[in-house]
């Protein structure tokens, strides 16, 4: 009978060895099973976002990322938000504070590719990074709320997937917390890197910003989309 109860006995301490012992296998059984205990899945709660003032914060000065402190390219990303406030870039679309219907982005999370339509035709298509510790969600979304700057804190210490990233740029809120953005803390774009949300690489994000709906006003740096000028849709599939 022992015999026959052995073999699984040693798998099963083996499972548990690991667990404990293994950091990464333990932290992909955590997020496999979604048995994290994180209290959201995403960068920001939407109470946060709409606090934002979208300034970029001068008085942050280190990023932490999977729990280790990165580079932290403070001087260029201060730079790049006060270009765009110089150059009046932020609200510079001649569309003004409309949104044209036939924009549209597509999320490939299969590709890890976004592509900028205008009806059907391609105006930009580029590797992002999509949710690898929480998923990305799927379906047809409109972006909601656009900020600037944006600190976002999340992940867990335990796991090792633990962040507090400040002013993170060009942030397109597409569901409840989730965002396209730029990111500046990685530069593994084509692979899932985020928490949920779809990171791009920092130019790519600018242009997407200003392409986008909602539009912003000449110096605004935090907009929700109405009625009067509504977001652009934003396709998600695998």
């Amino acid at each position: 009978m022992l015999k026959f109860l052995l073999p699984p006995i040693v798998l099963m301490a083996i499972f548990v060895v690991a667990f404990f012992a293994y950091l990464p296998f333990k932290r992909w059984v955590v997020y496999s099973l979604n048995l994290s205990p994180e209290s959201n899945k995403f960068c920001c709660q939407v109470s946060d976002i709409l606090k934002a003032t979208g300034q970029f914060d001068e008085n942050a000065n280190q990023a932490i990322f999977n729990d280790q402190i990165i580079d932290y390219p403070k001087t260029s990303l201060a730079q790049s938000f006060q270009s765009d406030l110089e150059n009046n870039v932020l609200g510079a679309s001649t569309e003004a504070n409309t949104s044209s219907s036939s924009k549209w982005i597509e999320v490939s999370l299969s590709e890890q590719r976004l592509r900028a339509w205008d009806g059907n035709k391609l105006l930009m298509e580029i590797p992002i990074s999509s949710g690898r510790w929480g998923p990305t969600p799927t379906g047809t979304f409109t972006i909601w709320y656009k900020t600037r700057s944006q600190r976002m804190i999340g992940g867990d210490a335990s796991l090792g997937t633990f962040y507090d990233l400040p002013n993170v740029p060009y942030n397109m809120f597409f569901y409840e917390g989730y965002a396209i953005h730029g990111a500046y803390w990685h530069n593994n774009f084509g692979e899932p890197m985020s928490h949920g949300c779809v990171n791009t690489p920092i130019v790519d994000a600018a242009w997407l910003y200003d392409w986008t709906g909602p539009k912003l006003a000449p110096g605004q740096l935090v907009v929700r989309a109405t009625p009067q000028n509504p977001g652009t849709k934003v396709v998600i599939h695998n």
